[in-house]
């Protein structure tokens, strides 16, 4: 056998080994990237499930304590109106809420939330700071214990929300 047909059949072999390996590496790749596709949807479904009990506890424990919802009520319309122990447990409460409102934001900025979401969070959290206690609560609290970013982000929207 002629070494120059042996070396073109070799060169030829190669090139079909190289060709099957890169359409190997391309199936791989495509069946990775459904996975991981795949993985990073169930863990955006986890978060929101775990937001939403969260909202649910939430709303249990406001509902099913009557001495909470009391000093809720009377903190939000006059701030004044409490005693500096029940202004703390209103705070702790608010600190909570805006905890969750905060890592919201957060997944937002990452492109990681789900708009509709958002945009109800957003609603909520104009809700929760315009009476008296939520306002004087964010000035008082809020803006210290939270993320510089969160801060400027709900001071604008507080903002767009007085025009």
């Amino acid at each position: 056998m002629n070494w120059d047909a042996f070396g073109a059949i070799a060169e030829m072999i190669g090139g079909i080994a190289v060709l099957v390996t890169l359409i190997y590496l391309a199936l791989q790749f495509k069946q990775n990237s459904a996975l991981l596709e795949q993985n990073n949807k169930t863990a955006r479904q986890s978060i929101l499930r775990s937001q939403t009990d969260r909202y649910i506890a939430n709303a249990h424990f406001m509902a099913g304590d009557s001495g909470i919802m009391g000093i809720y009520l009377r903190a939000m319309d006059d701030p004044s109106s409490v005693t500096r122990e029940e202004w703390w447990r209103f705070g702790s409460y608010m600190y909570g809420m805006f905890k969750d409102y905060e890592e919201m934001f957060l997944f937002d900025v990452e492109g990681q939330h789900g708009a509709h979401r958002w945009e109800h969070a957003k609603k909520d959290i104009v809700f929760y700071l315009s009476p008296p206690g939520g306002r004087t609560w964010w000035h008082s609290n809020g803006t210290k214990l939270l993320s510089p970013a969160f801060k400027d982000f709900v001071d604008d929207l507080i903002g767009e929300d007085k025009k």
